[in-house]
């Protein structure tokens, strides 16, 4: 039998910026090359969080690495981002890895994953070359995506928006094109493409809530079915989206409630047994059929990967 490939590993990666500008990279190629070294086996599937060297000192961008072993030769062409030419012609006879962006980490987010928080959290020193990333760094990073407000629905929809992005995202949703690239989400167009995503969503569940009923709309929120953060492709999609009151927006975002293949509310008893009144409230709706959108149903491949991707908070 072929031997299995390697369990993917989480790495931090020294980017040191006075030598290559990543950030100016990315906001062009969605992919870049890097040098690889005999000593960090960095394979195919594991996950780069780029670490900015002073002044920054802080993560950067989390990357996923999708080719290694690449020559030279073959290597992208971003020799305009190199602040020192002889440092990319030093490493010719190097092999390359091609990491693809995932996630710019925000000014926010870079602050929470600053030096002092990392060290904080299981990394013993600043990183140099590449390290493996420490379990207590993994919780740091996991939560200060959760703190982003470009991962929350609802605090998107009381975020600033841009009116002209916002026509934008409401023509491309009316021409079923529905993506929205990270090199573009800044938090401005988050909440711009929330705002277009939102109307058409709460549009086709007639601004109720497809479990409750709520028709109060302060009350209201367009629920991505799979994350925005987990899928650039279907962020604008109204079939990505259930119209749900805050509470179950909180509920099924946390995993206190699941939505079936046959569009029923599934209640997690057991932890929700730990909170008496969120008991008495969330329990009643177990087994409750979604009430039909106008257009844009949830579709199920989209309910299968939010139920198959877990819980996402504690």
């Amino acid at each position: 039998m072929p031997d299995s490939p390697p369990a993917a590993t989480n790495w931090i990666v020294a980017s040191n910026l006075n030598t290559f500008d990543s950030d100016a990279a990315f906001a062009v190629h969605p992919e870049i090359d890097w040098s690889e070294t005999a000593s960090a086996h960095i394979h195919v599937g594991d996950t780069v969080y780029l670490y900015g060297t002073a002044p920054v000192s802080a993560l950067t961008h989390e990357c996923r690495v999708v080719e290694t072993g690449i020559p030279f030769d073959r290597v992208i062409d971003d020799r305009e981002f190199w602040r020192k030419e002889g440092a990319l012609l030093s490493r010719n006879t190097r092999s390359w890895m091609r990491l693809r962006l995932v996630h710019t980490f925000s000014p926010d987010e870079r602050g929470l994953l600053s030096l002092a928080r990392l060290r904080d959290n299981g990394l013993r020193s600043a990183p140099q070359g590449r390290v493996r990333v420490p379990g207590g760094t993994v919780n740091l990073i996991a939560a200060a995506l959760r703190s982003s407000y470009l991962s929350d629905d609802l605090m998107a929809e009381s975020a600033d928006v841009d009116g002209a992005e916002v026509d934008k995202f409401r023509e491309a949703i009316e021409h079923e094109q529905y993506g929205v690239s990270d090199r573009y989400a800044t938090s401005k167009s988050r909440g711009s493409a929330q705002r277009a995503f939102a109307e058409a969503v709460k549009r086709n569940y007639g601004y109720r809530c497809a479990i409750t009923g709520i028709s109060t709309r302060a009350f209201l929120v367009a629920s991505h079915i799979v994350p925005w953060a987990e899928d650039e492709s279907i962020r604008l999609d109204p079939s990505n989206g259930i119209c749900l009151s805050t509470l179950v927006d909180r509920a099924f975002d946390t995993g206190f409630l699941s939505i079936s293949g046959h569009l029923r509310v599934v209640v997690d008893r057991e932890r929700v047994a730990r909170d008496p009144a969120l008991e008495a409230v969330l329990v009643p709706l177990d087994g409750k059929l979604l009430e039909a959108p106008s257009a844009a149903p949830p579709r199920p491949e989209h309910l299968a990967r939010r139920r198959a991707g877990g819980i996402r908070f504690n």
